[in-house]
């Protein structure tokens, strides 16, 4: 600033000398016009010198005021590329925002689909779960009947997840299917030919079912047809062998019973 003031005090002065010469010259030039007298020349003088100052004055406050603009052009540059890096950064998450709301929107969708054919299927295969138990051979009633009572509940429970309901379906359907493949002996009471008896129950998968006194000598057989027990005395030597083979309580060996076919699947109502 010292120095535009500097610059501004010669530019005066230089204006004045350059005046002075001038008027100087137009008298030297014509001797015979007229002088103008002394206060006019000073007031244009003045005038001039003013009229410089206040035009460097105006330069001078145009720079500052330029210099300002400029700064601002480039803060208003800056912050609008920002703002344009912001705005592209926002709409590109909004577009995933978007994608994850339709893909939700389609799950929701397809679990909805599912769940309609599902829960029909559930209980139809429930249904025809608890009708094979009805007609199959009479071990662990109470345990089976009891799982099923659990797993119809389940079903009808609006609360329960679509998950749980087939999980149970399926824990049902895979313990039914592994007493297809398994022989147990079992101490319970059962009603035969009229009296209760205490027998060992020898159950061989889901094919045969037996029945045999502590004594040793009475046997019975589960027949399908009748919903009975019949006699097989004749064949009590074989079944004991064949339970202490069962309760590891003798080398497994060959031993021949009359076990006929699994029944097929009966048919849900």
């Amino acid at each position: 600033m010292k120095h535009q003031k500097s610059n501004t005090g010669r530019a005066v002065r230089w204006s004045v000398l350059l005046l002075a010469l001038s008027l100087a010259g137009l008298g030297a030039a014509s001797p015979q016009a007229k002088a103008p007298p002394a206060q006019e020349v000073g007031r244009e003088a003045k005038q001039a010198v003013q009229t410089r100052v206040a035009t460097q004055k105006e330069l001078d406050a145009w720079a500052d005021e330029r210099s300002t603009l400029a700064d601002a052009i480039e803060a208003a540059q800056k912050e609008l590329k920002l703002v344009t890096a912001q705005r592209t950064k926002a709409q590109a998450y909004l577009a995933g925002q978007k994608a994850k709301v339709a893909e939700l929107e389609r799950r929701l969708a397809e679990t909805e689909r599912i769940r309609r054919e599902l829960e029909p299927f559930l209980d139809q295969e429930t249904a025809r779960l608890a009708a094979t138990v009805g007609a199959d051979l009479p071990f662990l009633s109470a345990e089976r009947h009891k799982r099923l009572a659990a797993l119809q509940h389940s079903l009808n429970d609006y609360d329960a997840s679509l998950a749980n309901k087939a999980a149970g379906l399926l824990n049902a359907l895979e313990v039914e299917a592994r007493y297809g493949l398994t022989v147990s002996v079992e101490e319970t009471e059962l009603d035969i030919e009229g009296a209760r008896r205490r027998v060992r129950l020898l159950r061989l998968g889901r094919l045969a079912l037996f029945a045999l006194d502590p004594s040793g000598r009475r046997a019975w057989r589960w027949d399908r047809a009748s919903g009975q027990w019949k006699a097989q005395d004749t064949l009590h030597r074989e079944l004991e062998m064949a339970a202490e083979i069962a309760q590891r309580r003798r080398v497994v060996s060959l031993v021949e019973l009359p076990v006929g076919l699994a029944p097929a699947a009966p048919e849900a109502k």
